[in-house]
């Protein structure tokens, strides 16, 4: 009988512990959640004279936005050293990547696949020395010669299919021969 009261006293301390530690994780958690909220002020319409009143239809201009995408300048083997699974302050979601054209193909998808090295003698897809551009159909582009310098510009993926793993830019936006 003493044994058995020994083990149930324990038992009851952890079950109150557990549901006190709960207790007070909600108590602390409600005022971040009521910080969260942003509370708007109400606009307070303010009565003018009629001779200094002003249209009603005046609405304000929209802010003009640059439509010029910066491009971060990488070479593909700056590009081939990031880890796929770390992104550091170095990449960008749009870069700029010049090399060599070594292969030129066209996908099932409708892509168009360029292969750009750092040299225009590899030979196969060399992970360490070349990306894979691909031109989409929806943004077309002028499909450049095997062997000749180019830069592409576009968006910066890591391909880990199956079978590839190797940077792309995906889509083009921009080639430059």
């Amino acid at each position: 009988m003493i044994g058995e009261h020994f083990l149930i006293k324990p038992f009851a301390r952890f079950k109150m512990m557990k549901y006190l530690s709960i207790l007070l994780c909600v108590w602390l958690a409600i005022p971040m959640l009521c910080a969260g909220q942003n509370v708007q002020p109400k606009a307070v319409s303010k009565r003018s004279s009629p001779s200094s009143a002003k249209p009603a239809n005046t609405a304000p201009k929209p802010v003009e936005q640059s439509t010029k995408i910066a491009y971060a300048d990488l070479s593909i083997g700056e590009l081939i050293a990031e880890d796929a699974n770390r992104w550091s302050d170095k990449m960008s979601a749009h870069a700029a990547i010049s090399g060599f054209v070594t292969l030129v193909a066209k996908g099932n998808d409708g892509d168009t696949d360029i292969r750009i090295c750092e040299n225009p003698k590899v030979e196969g897809m060399d992970r360490a020395h070349c990306i894979v551009a691909k031109c989409i159909p929806k943004i077309p582009c002028d499909v450049p010669q095997v062997g000749k310098p180019i830069t592409v510009k576009g968006i910066t993926r890591y391909d880990a299919k199956v079978g590839t793993h190797w940077w792309e830019i995906h889509p083009v936006e921009e080639i430059e021969k």
